[in-house]
């Protein structure tokens, strides 16, 4: 396996917000983080990124501990997280964000054909390359920000909560983008609440409850959108 987190326990100051979380990912799988909101989600992706210490547990990536590491050091060892609501230079141009995007030092070298790999899963912002980022729509503004982080040819890209606040026909179409980047041996931890969306991308599904892994799903077919809604949240569909 190419990510391993075991018996994660971290939080903000004294307050613990995973209580010892366990899952993995493997070399080019797609994985989904789904749940309540304020459950730990973030706080998981935050502490695997190195912006968050590991009070307790592991975090290994290829066999390396990368717990308590640096976020410089966890990023030039191809891990990418794409935060949510990721904020762009708004004077920019689109072309120089993705280019600044490029700064691991692995991918440099290699910025202008991964620029056209960019492009070509974004048409719209090969469109949009000269304008500010300012004006791009939130729709945009989101596949900028996947662009920018598949720039630095992440070995491992995380994105948290990539469809949120968008329109129906642009989560659809962003989430079509997402199964393109998926397609490229890319591997993908996708937090989202969506779980729809989840269940078309992801090999399988980890649902984070009150800061623990309260259901490992290894088979989509094992639970729908309407089973996961009743089961958990107490709703109907």
């Amino acid at each position: 396996m190419q990510l391993e987190v075991e018996s994660l326990r971290t939080g903000y100051g004294r307050i613990e917000v995973l209580h010892g979380v366990s899952l993995f990912v493997n070399a080019g799988e797609a994985v989904g983080l789904f749940g309540p909101n304020g459950h730990g989600k973030t706080t998981l992706l935050r502490a695997i990124s190195g912006l968050l210490p590991a009070a307790q547990g592991t975090i290994r990536f290829d066999g390396r501990n990368i717990a308590n590491g640096s976020a410089d050091a966890i990023v030039e060892a191809g891990i990418i997280h794409v935060a949510q609501a990721s904020a762009l230079f708004p004077r920019m141009t689109v072309f120089e964000a993705l280019t600044l995007g490029a700064y691991r030092k692995a991918a440099w070298p290699h910025r202008k054909a991964t620029l056209e790999k960019v492009f070509a899963i974004f048409p719209r912002l090969a469109e949009r390359r000269s304008q500010n980022c300012r004006t791009l729509s939130g729709g945009e503004r989101q596949m900028a920000a996947i662009g920018v982080g598949l720039m630095a040819m992440p070995r491992l890209l995380m994105l948290d909560e990539p469809t949120l606040g968008l329109a129906p026909k642009i989560r659809q179409e962003l989430a079509r983008q997402i199964g393109l980047v998926a397609q490229t041996g890319t591997s993908l931890v996708v937090v989202d609440q969506d779980v729809d969306l989840l269940l078309g991308l992801c090999e399988r599904l980890y649902l984070i409850e009150n800061g623990m892994v309260a259901l490992e799903i290894n088979d989509r077919s094992e639970l729908q959108h309407q089973d996961i809604v009743q089961r958990y949240f107490g709703t109907a569909a």
